[in-house]
């Protein structure tokens, strides 16, 4: 800034100053000047007490009488108004420092007030304001003017007080407002200095564009509302509504590390100097030269409207570059949902435990219930973090899109996001506790909650190592529906019972301390010392004045690692203030320093929340938990003992019955699959695992076919009325634009292989029609389609249950080899795998439920039986089979090999950290009672 507009800009504030400062004077002394040279005080000297007022008001109304009214109220009025001025100047006093930073704080407080408290703000704001910038100006922004004729170029020359800075050419696509640059020198050293630029509106544009186009996200349009709401425009106007933008405006745009403009977009930006600010710059600008240091926009931003890219002979290198950059810490879920990669892993782990769940409650014949698509997104993005990363090599037939970052360890809790990295949950347990404030506040300790739950159960059987604290009241409007005490989250009927069990915890951890110092005697004692550790508690409250103190003795005794205090809305001394925005961008006093990319927390909306919530209570077994009457009994997964015994059966003993021993290997073994008679040229197995046969060999054909063409033919055969290219590339994950190479590579794989086993030369294997694919049905055959026939012909009359029946179940089974795509690790086959295995068990579980209640002949109870073994062997882990197989075999009088049956379904449950079901317990508890009795 010149010196000449630096005193300009001193006298203007000079002027408001004095302009403000007699305008609130007026309103503060001479209102009541007014009132009291004109009417004196209102009330009447011969009125004593509130009778003698009461006759004063019930005689005729005079004029005397309305004036004196009128008088009161303008009393009242000014009243109002001076101690709206004093609770404005003790606000104003307090943001002293904030406003020092960063002046629309002041725009952004009057636009928050009603019309009756702006007017004292806008006094007492303005004068503030102005006293500060008569203290110290803020940067001047020198534009371009606009010539006739001439469209006007979106391009500022900035410049701040200092003539000292350093003086760097910052690329940019529009004005770029610079703050004071650290030391150092070079386009790095001032590219880090660059936080916002200035954006010209063209027709058309919508914050969503401008936001994806220049920040990476189009979901962080509200930052650039935020900025731009208060703006005053050169037509006047401002924008008041996201919706409706103007050509010609000017917008202020954040700009971060993790976002950098490309300046391939950007027109020439000279440097700033006293002189150069004040002069106008040329009338035709330099076209614009990308440096060294920066790349030309690819994707979004290098196809949008406003940015054409230039053609570099670097192309390759940027790619492989962009190939090796590490890809996103975040998943989105549309407005206001963001959470980290870390939690997606949680809910991975979580969905799992979701299935076989859904398995023990699902009545039989029932449908089995699709997944959130939130939570579908949130573990096809976990899983592919997870997956072994492979180097593209030039012989890959797809190409895959960028997986996210590696998840963090198993106990980690992250809160959010900075440079693209998570922020571990340790960074809020700073000594006196953090607060968080602002709108985004319950949905980023939301997030928070589901991040400890999603956390504990990706250490599952193991004991959760970070644990939470919660107050019902405030648990219930976070995450609605959780009981009491599940998993890793603890609710207290108040907030002292949360803080006493915050006390507890530091007690706990403190012995736990003094266990480790002292030598422990052996190794097995140290190892449960290890065990015995309390952890990290996370106590999230949000305190009542009566328990303020409580609440900061505790905080003051925050560790990282071993207990963290986060209150929302009630700050208090000591507490680190954090604000929260609507789209969980954190600011405060300490979090510039530590995070200088800025910090995102993740946040939820309470319908995500809820969504989540219900996947990880069905990990569990567990529906949201509701308030029991007081008619009604609590089910057995809410705590009550379920009506039937569960203890262990005993051993029987052999002098009471003549048992005949029979071995384990006495029952039955599965039934060898019959080979199904081949009709088309080319069968595709895809119930266990996926393979190709050709003309009726028993010998599979294709088997150096890469895995990503059979994951290909298994989605083809599991949809068998054709897929769109849009869907297969979603499911297969294919890099956006290289789809219709991907898909041309695999059809050429699937044509070379079945036309080299088959000899047919003139037809295509994958028949494509516009952008459907699907398998040619006159050449190629599935066990899937065969599978679904067989069992809808076998129960299509309800009323049959002879031997027909029977032997169509078989025959359908036949095909049942295992699930679908077996050892293929395909997210997308999930609900389809499911779905299968649901309809096979269901069959078997009909045969075998007529076989219990009928006499049947006894070869047909051995043929069930058959079948229930070879689906156990299949699903070792499914509660149903066990059950019925157990039965039947407790009916034929096998005890033996009910109890092996037992045994083995015992063994898989306690691999997932489960325990049978009661009722299976109480099957052999009954027996072994029955057998003592007699």
């Amino acid at each position: 800034m010149t010196h000449h507009a630096a005193l300009r800009e001193r006298l203007t504030a000079a002027v408001t100053v004095l302009g403000t400062l007699v305008v609130t004077l007026a309103l503060l002394a001479g209102m009541p000047y007014v009132l009291w040279q004109a009417v004196g005080i209102p009330w009447p000297e011969s009125v004593h007490s509130w009778h003698e007022l009461g006759e004063r008001l019930a005689q005729p109304i005079s004029d005397p009488l309305i004036i004196d009214l009128l008088a009161m109220v303008g009393w009242v009025c000014w009243a109002a108004f001076a101690f709206t001025v004093v609770r404005e100047v003790c606000w104003y006093t307090a943001h002293l420092p904030q406003l020092l930073h960063d002046r629309r704080t002041h725009h952004d407080h009057v636009a928050t007030l009603s019309v009756k408290g702006s007017l004292a703000a806008l006094c007492i704001g303005t004068l503030v304001v102005a006293l500060l910038s008569l203290w110290r100006p803020t940067t001047a922004n020198a534009q371009q003017p606009s010539f006739t004729n001439e469209a006007p170029h979106p391009t500022t020359a900035t410049a701040p007080l200092n003539p000292a800075v350093a003086q760097q050419a910052i690329p940019s696509t529009a004005t770029t407002a610079a703050t004071p640059a650290p030391e150092g020198t070079g386009p790095h050293a001032s590219a880090k200095a660059a936080r916002h630029i200035e954006y010209t509106v063209v027709e058309g544009d919508t914050l969503w564009d401008i936001a994806a186009a220049h920040l990476g996200d189009a979901l962080k349009w509200p930052r650039i509302y935020a900025l731009n709401k208060d703006r005053v425009q050169s037509d006047g106007a401002r924008l008041h509504d996201p919706d409706t933008l103007q050509a010609g405006w000017q917008l202020t745009l954040p700009v971060s590390d993790r976002h950098p403009v490309p300046p391939a977009t950007a027109p020439a930006l000279h440097v700033p100097t006293p002189d150069s600010v004040s002069k106008p710059p040329s009338a035709s600008p330099a076209p614009p030269q990308p440096t060294p240091d920066h790349r030309p926009a690819t994707g979004q931003q290098a196809t949008g409207r406003h940015a054409p890219s230039t053609p570099r002979p670097d192309d390759g290198a940027a790619d492989r570059n962009a190939e090796e950059a590490p890809g996103p810490a975040t998943i989105g879920f549309g407005e206001a949902s963001l959470i980290g990669i870390t939690t997606a892993t949680g809910l991975l782990a979580a969905r799992r435990y979701w299935y076989i769940h859904q398995r023990r409650q699902r009545e039989p014949q029932a449908a089995v219930p699709a997944l959130s698509p939130l939570v579908d997104k949130a573990a096809q993005a976990a899983h592919a973090a997870t997956q072994p990363r492979q180097q593209p090599g030039p012989e890959d037939l797809i190409v895959r899109r960028t997986p996210p970052q590696p998840p963090r360890t198993a106990d980690s809790v992250t809160i959010g996001v900075s440079g693209n990295t998570e922020v571990p949950v340790d960074v809020l347990a700073t000594a006196g506790g953090c607060t968080w404030n602002g709108p985004g506040a319950e949905g980023a300790a939301r997030a928070l909650l589901t991040g400890i739950l999603t956390a504990a159960e990706r250490q599952r059987p193991n004991p959760p190592r970070t644990k939470a604290v919660v107050p019902h009241v405030l648990a219930d409007s976070l995450l609605p529906g959780l009981p009491p005490q599940f998993t890793a989250l603890t609710q207290t009927p108040d907030t002292a019972q949360a803080v006493c069990l915050a006390e507890q915890h530091l007690v706990a951890h403190a012995r736990s301390h003094d266990d480790r110092d002292t030598p422990a005697p052996d190794a097995a004692a140290a190892d449960r010392s290890d065990e015995t550790d309390p952890g990290h508690l996370v106590l999230t409250v949000s305190p009542d004045a009566a328990h303020i103190g409580q609440v900061q003795a505790v905080a003051a005794r925050s560790h990282p690692g071993i207990l963290t205090v986060l209150t929302l809305g009630t700050p208090f001394a000591g507490a680190e203030q954090w604000h929260v925005a609507a789209d969980g961008a954190a600011s405060g006093p300490t979090l510039r320093p530590q995070h200088p990319d800025g910090l995102e927390l993740f946040h939820l909306t309470p319908a995500a929340g809820r969504e989540m919530t219900e996947v990880l209570l069905g990990a569990h077994g567990q529906r949201p938990h509701l308030r029991v009457l007081p008619n009604q009994q609590p089910s057995p997964r809410e705590g009550q003992s379920p009506p039937v015994s569960t203890e262990e059966p005993e051993p029987e003993p052999a002098s009471t019955e003549p048992v005949p021993t029979e071995p384990a290997s006495a029952a039955p073994r599965p039934a060898p699959a019959s080979s199904p008679r081949q009709v088309r040229p080319v069968r595709l197995h895809v119930l266990g695992p996926v393979t190709l046969y050709a003309l009726g060999h028993e010998d599979p054909v294709g088997t150096n076919l890469r895995p990503e063409v059979h994951e290909f033919l298994a989605l083809l055969a599991a949809h068998p009325t054709g897929l769109l290219t849009a869907d297969i590339a979603d499911k297969l994950h294919l890099e956006l634009g290289t789809e219709q190479n991907a898909l041309k590579n695999l059809r050429r794989a699937v044509r070379r292989a079945l036309r080299t086993a088959t000899g047919i030369t003139n037809q295509e294997f994958i028949v494509r029609q516009g952008e459907l694919h699907k398998l040619h049905t006159e050449l190629v055959e599935t066990d899937l389609a065969d599978f679904t026939g067989l069992l809808k012909k076998a129960f299509s009359n309800n009323g049959d249950s002879g031997c027909d029946t029977l032997a169509s179940v078989c025959e359908a089974l036949g095909h049942y080899r295992g699930p679908f795509a077996q050892g293929a690790d395909h997210l997308w086959a999930d609900a389809i795998r499911e779905h299968l295995t649901t309809q096979a068990t269901d069959a078997a579980l009909r045969l075998a439920h007529q076989a219990e209640h009928t006499e049947g002949d006894p070869h047909q109870q051995d043929a069930v039986l058959s079948l229930l073994e070879r689906l156990s062997a299949l699903h070792p882990d499914h509660e149903r089979l066990t059950q019925h197989t157990i039965r039947l075999y407790q009916a034929a009088g096998r005890h033996d090999a009910a109890r092996h049956t037992y045994t083995r379904l015992e063994r898989h449950l306690a691999e997932l950290g489960l325990e049978p079901d009661p009722a299976i317990r109480a099957l052999l508890a009954s027996r072994a009672h029955s057998r003592q009795m007699g």
